[in-house]
């Protein structure tokens, strides 16, 4: 017996063993690495919890925060209230055209992220942009979002739910094919219209799918870099500078690498509080 457990033991231990090199290595490491005092690149010497000091004392980190608040907040919204008005269209269709439909919706997702970025940044380039173009010729001569704190915000939330869209749509779309049809029959005998039967039985029956993509979505746009690295550049001043530009701002602009890793262990926190909300929220049946 125990020589059966060792031996299982033995087959997942290379398994483990990379897990622990590729995911938890990095993260004691760079927990030790923000406890030190960095002098171009190198650890010099402990310098306690200095770094995170700094951190907390920067007079910039509260507006930072907003605008990551405000831009992850309207990209989740915005982005399952889209998807899920798509499902429910999708899940009506015929087969045969609803998967070409699925196609559609799914391209975005698969497209490189700085791809799509580039895309989108192209498009809306201030006077030569196609937008720019299409603006003109129905007599708006002034549109520049690049150049304008709102409109710069409302190009990267428009980048991020285009992008994830996808992503969003599948999720809900399993999760109503999965509701029986049975109980919007016998709404339809009872009286009830599409919008009851919409209110009343599906919304109820995917909370668990639209809280689970809520915690994906939101953990995606909080640590994607490349999406306002490539799109506004944080940008126009301030005025899109999120928190994964912020970290990268640190460690490869100012080279101040223990305040840039303090950071990305306190977002790292709260990326584990999300999966294991996302943990959670797995087994809660509807």
């Amino acid at each position: 017996m125990r020589t059966a457990k060792a031996s299982s033991y033995a087959y997942i231990a290379p398994a483990f063993a990379l897990l622990g090199l590729v995911l938890f290595a990095p993260v004691l490491y760079g927990g030790w690495f923000s406890l030190q005092n960095i002098r171009y690149g190198a650890p010099t010497g402990y310098a306690g919890f200095r770094n995170f000091e700094r951190l907390l004392d920067d007079p910039d980190l509260a507006d930072i925060l907003l605008r990551t608040f405000v831009h992850t907040g309207a990209s989740v919204v915005i982005t399952i209230a889209i998807s899920l008005a798509l499902a429910v269209w999708i899940n009506r269709l015929s087969p045969r055209f609803g998967y070409v439909v699925q196609i559609v919706v799914i391209v975005p997702w698969i497209i490189s992220t700085v791809v799509a970025a580039l895309l989108f940044r192209w498009v809306f380039l201030n006077d030569i942009g196609l937008a720019a173009w299409l603006a003109r010729s129905i007599g708006i001569n002034n549109f520049q979002p690049l150049t304008s704190p709102a409109g710069a915000m409302a190009l990267l939330v428009a980048v991020s739910v285009w992008k994830r869209i996808g992503y969003a749509v599948i999720i809900l779309l399993a999760g109503l094919k999965g509701i029986p049809d049975d109980y919007a029959e016998a709404a339809c005998i009872d009286g009830a219209s599409g919008w009851q039967i919409f209110r009343r039985i599906t919304l109820p029956l995917l909370k668990t799918p639209l809280l689970l993509v809520a915690i994906v979505l939101t953990l995606s746009n909080i640590n994607t870099v490349e999406t306002p690295l490539v799109t506004t550049g944080g940008g126009p001043g301030d005025a899109t500078r999120v928190l994964a530009i912020s970290v990268y701002e640190r460690a490869f602009v100012n080279f101040d690498l223990g305040g840039a890793t303090a950071l990305a262990l306190l977002m790292f926190a709260g990326n584990i509080l999300l999966v294991v909300a996302y943990v959670r929220l797995s087994k809660w049946k509807a």
